[in-house]
């Protein structure tokens, strides 16, 4: 392939990976919701395979892949057994499917590519905020903060702070974050409080090396990490009581106020209580190997989270309780939801996927690449969107990124098994890398 070619296509790959990042905000509804994003990738996806199919396949990946195959074989057994509607298994199957897909297209794309996985961010964040004026949710309109701006506007913050983190300038990146944290505290939006926090205790410098020739922290990677871990929880704990001071302060809406109340009652104040949660995993134990099936419904559940929320003072008690359309059985987590939706293959996969993006998070504190806030941000999200968040539609693609991101570093390694607390964009300090990380184009020749 002539270079003037190899150009052409990295410039068209360089306009698509924003084109991506901002699909990921809309939506058509096709069975279920497919988003312009995997639109986009699955058009592609045949010109990517031809030029780079090596990219997708690559050993980090491997036993993924085998995972999701063991996901959506079990999602199949499972619609079968529980006679799941046709419309149902196939936006069940599509689901695993699609993420699937959107792994095998990010791969190539931006696998080994810090600027395409940047510019894919900034399309991200320039569609979350788009996706506001022009494709509204109700949610959007009864929470504009929460569910509308809150997500574009962090992510721009995290792309600014990750610039200066870039340029070692740890102090104003920090600010920036802390900053961000507390505006979205002012706005009870407190997945991300804890999420930023924990982000700054793990990735900067809040405990000098040495000072005056005296070690603080000491080389090897295992006691490092213990000492993040610690900071870490401090972090937790620091997020836990800035909620609970504005909520009692009265410095929050008073909607917030008694929501806040009402959860702290029922559980700690960040998991918000979770019922969802807690009657997921009993449908989930109840059928336990082969699962209800994709979307599975029963009001026995939803009358259970009906319980729940009265006996946590959330509702109050009415006995012509409305259960709903459909009688979706509730789950409010992606492991979760899997298991109740395909039993034991389903837990399997997000398992191993959260011990893949905890391995990622642990990595990325040790190493600190260059724009390794934003990163750790992200994936500690992921990390608790496992738990605590359903995998949503548009989940998909942001969340093959991401897995893409991890895959990466995996084949970095660190001579002789320590590396110095800086980030791995310092000369001459940096630890020696077993692979490159290059930022050529999306093809040199057909594989």
């Amino acid at each position: 392939m002539s270079k003037r070619r190899q150009e052409l296509l990295a410039v068209a790959a360089d306009l698509f990976t924003p084109a991506t990042g901002i699909g990921v905000s809309f939506s058509v509804h096709f069975i279920g919701d497919v988003y312009l994003s995997e639109i986009l990738l699955l058009l592609a996806l045949p010109a990517m395979l031809y030029l780079r199919g090596r990219r997708a396949l690559r050993s980090s990946l491997k036993t993924l892949y085998f995972f999701m195959g063991l996901w959506l074989l079990g999602q199949v057994i499972s619609d079968a057994f529980n006679h799941t509607p046709i419309r149902d298994s196939m936006r069940g199957a599509g689901l695993i499917l699609f993420f699937g897909l959107s792994v095998l297209a990010m791969s190539i794309l931006i696998g080994h590519n810090e600027k395409r996985k940047m510019l894919f961010f900034v399309g991200l964040m320039l569609g979350t905020l788009a996706s506001v004026r022009f494709q509204p949710t109700q949610a959007t309109v009864d929470y504009p903060w929460k569910f509308g701006y809150a997500w574009g506007i962090t992510l721009l913050v995290l792309l600014i702070g990750s610039h200066f983190y870039a340029k070692r300038q740890f102090l104003i990146s920090g600010l920036l974050l802390v900053a961000i944290s507390a505006v979205n505290l002012m706005f009870n939006y407190r997945g991300p409080i804890l999420e930023i926090l924990v982000t700054l205790a793990l990735v900067y410098p809040i405990i000098p090396d040495q000072i005056a020739g005296l070690r603080l922290l000491p080389q090897s990677n295992l006691p490092r990490l213990v000492v993040l871990a610690g900071l870490s929880v401090i972090a937790a704990a620091t997020s836990q009581a800035a909620v609970r001071f504005v909520t009692q302060a009265g410095y929050i809406s008073g909607e917030a106020q008694a929501k806040n109340e009402s959860q702290e009652k029922s559980g700690n104040l960040l998991l918000g209580g979770r019922p969802e949660f807690a009657v997921g995993f009993q449908a989930a134990l109840d059928h336990p190997i082969v699962g209800h099936g994709s979307w599975a419904k029963d009001y026995k559940y939803f009358e259970m989270l009906n319980d729940q929320l009265v006996e946590n003072g959330t509702i109050e008690y009415d006995k012509d309780f409305d259960l709903g359309a459909d009688g979706l059985i509730p789950g409010h987590s992606h492991i979760i939801t899997a298991w109740v939706w395909s039993g034991i293959a389903g837990l399997i996969f997000w398992a191993y996927l959260a011990c893949f993006v905890f391995a990622g998070v642990t990595r990325f504190a040790i190493l600190r690449p260059s724009f390794v806030p934003i990163y750790v941000w992200l994936l500690i999200a992921m990390l608790w969107d496992i738990f605590f968040s359903p995998f949503a539609a548009g989940r998909r693609t942001l969340e093959a990124v991401l897995i893409i991101i991890v895959a990466d570093l995996t084949n970095e390694r660190v001579a002789g098994g320590k590396t110095a607390w800086r980030r791995m964009g310092a000369a001459v300090r940096r630890p020696a890398l077993a692979m490159p990380i290059t930022d050529g184009p999306i093809s040199d020749g057909p594989h």
